[in-house]
C-alpha cells in the first residue's frame, strides 16, 4: 500500500468516525468486486437488469483484503445524502438508484430500531478500495448488507437479490461470495453459492491492468444480443453452468477455470464480431504468452469486459509466473477469491 493510499484510507475513515459519532444509527459493510467464469451477454432491460442467460463469477479481493468496498448506511436527520468515493451522489428516484432501495426499505429499517420521526433519512457513504473491475457488484451487496442489518432482516432474499440487481446485474457474485451460479431464465433469476473461498486456498489470480479505458457493460450487453448466434451463446452457457457445477462438486479447480477459459474466448469472439472490441494489443499478446506458458506451467486467463486479463495460478508459481507476465501490464496485483457481503461495525447512537 503506497503513501497515497493511506492518506486516503486514513480521510475516509476520519469521515466514517464523524458519520458514527453524528447518526442516530448505522451499519458499516464490506463486499467484495466480482470477476465472470461464465461471462454474462445480455440483460432484460436498463431498469431491472435480470440476466438472459445464465452466469457465473467470483469474488476477488487481494492477498491481504485490500481490495473491497466499504460502505456505511446511516440514519441521520435532515436531508438525505449520498456520496461515492468522496463525490455527493445526485439524488435519484429511479430504480436503478441506491437511494430507491434504501427508501424502499425504510419504515422497516426505522420500525425496527423503533424510530419514526418523519424528519429521520436513511444515508450513505461507499467507497471503493484498490478495485480492477466489479466494483458496481460490490457497492450493491454492500449495500444489501447494510439494509438487511438495519432492517432486521428480509422475508424473501430472492425477491431483494433482484431488487439490488437494478443497481448490477451481477450483484448476487458479491453478495453470496465465493463462486456463484445465478440461473436465469432471462426473466427470473437467482444465486446460489457452488464453492466457498477455502476451495481456492491453493490457487492465485494476477489482476494484469491495463490503464485502458472499458466499453461501458450497457454497450456489451445491447450488442451482444444482436448477434445472430446469441441463442447459441445463451445455450451453450446453460450447458456451461451444468458442467461448472459438476467440477465444483468434485472440487475440480483447474477445470473450473478451463472452463472459464474457453467461455472467454467465446464470448470475445461474439463481441467482436459485432464491432466490440475488448481485447486490445498489449492485452492480446499478454493472453498469447500465457498460451505460450501453459506448455510447462499451468495457469489460465478470464478478460471480462474491462481493460484487465485476470490470470490463474497455482500458489506456488506465483513467483515465476509474476516474473514472466509483470512487463506486460501496467501493473499486476495479486488476489485470492473473497467472501460474502457482512457487515464489520454497527450501532444505535441514540433513539
Amino acid at each position: 500500500m503506497d503513501d497515497q493510499q493511506r492518506k486516503f484510507i486514513s480521510e475516509v475513515s476520519f469521515m466514517y468516525g464523524l458519520i458514527k459519532e453524528d447518526s442516530l444509527a448505522y451499519s458499516e459493510a464490506l463486499a467484495y468486486p466480482t470477476i465472470g467464469i461464465i461471462l454474462l451477454s445480455g440483460i432484460s432491460d436498463k431498469s431491472n437488469r435480470i440476466p438472459l442467460h445464465t452466469s457465473a463469477g467470483i469474488a476477488y479481493t487481494g492477498l491481504d483484503s485490500e481490495i473491497y468496498t466499504d460502505t456505511i448506511v446511516y440514519l441521520n436527520k435532515g436531508r438525505q445524502e449520498g456520496f461515492l468515493d468522496g463525490n455527493p451522489v445526485e439524488y435519484s428516484d429511479s430504480k436503478r438508484s441506491p437511494f430507491t432501495i434504501i427508501n424502499n426499505h425504510k419504515n422497516s429499517i426505522l420500525g425496527n430500531l423503533h424510530l419514526s420521526s418523519e424528519e429521520i433519512n436513511v444515508s450513505f457513504r461507499s467507497e471503493n478500495r484498490n478495485i480492477l473491475s466489479g466494483s458496481s457488484d460490490a457497492g450493491a451487496a454492500a449495500i444489501g448488507a447494510d439494509i438487511v442489518h438495519l432492517s432486521g432482516g428480509v422475508d424473501d432474499t430472492v425477491k431483494f437479490e433482484n431488487e439490488l440487481r437494478s443497481i448490477s446485474e451481477s450483484v448476487g457474485r458479491s453478495y453470496l461470495g465465493g463462486l456463484t451460479l445465478t440461473w436465469s431464465t432471462g426473466k427470473e433469476c437467482s444465486t446460489e453459492v457452488l464453492l466457498p473461498p477455502e476451495s481456492f486456498k491453493d490457487y492465485i489470480i494476477l489482476g494484469c491492468n491495463f490503464r485502458d479505458q472499458r466499453n461501458p457493460s450497457d454497450i456489451i450487453h445491447e450488442s451482444a444480443v444482436r448477434h445472430p448466434a446469441y441463442a447459441e451463446r445463451v445455450k451453450r452457457a446453460g450447458e456451461r453452468a451444468e458442467s461448472l457445477k459438476k467440477y465444483a462438486e468434485e472440487k475440480d479447480i483447474k477445470s473450473i477455470f478451463e472452463l472459464s477459459m474457453k467461455d472467454t474466448d467465446d464470448y470475445h469472439a461474439l463481441l467482436e464480431q459485432v464491432n466490440v472490441r475488448v481485447i486490445n494489443a498489449r492485452m492480446r499478446k499478454l493472453i498469447n504468452i500465457v498460451r505460450e506458458l501453459r506448455k510447462e506451467t499451468w495457469m489460465t486467463y478470464i478478460v471480462t469486459g474491462g481493460s484487465n486479463v485476470f490470470v490463474p495460478i497455482e500458489k506456488k508459481d506465483l513467483k515465476t509466473v509474476s516474473e514472466s507476465l509483470g512487463d506486460l501490464c501496467d501493473s499486476l496485483i495479486p488476489m485470492k477469491v473473497a467472501g460474502k457481503a457482512h457487515v464489520i461495525d454497527s450501532s444505535i447512537i441514540s433513539n
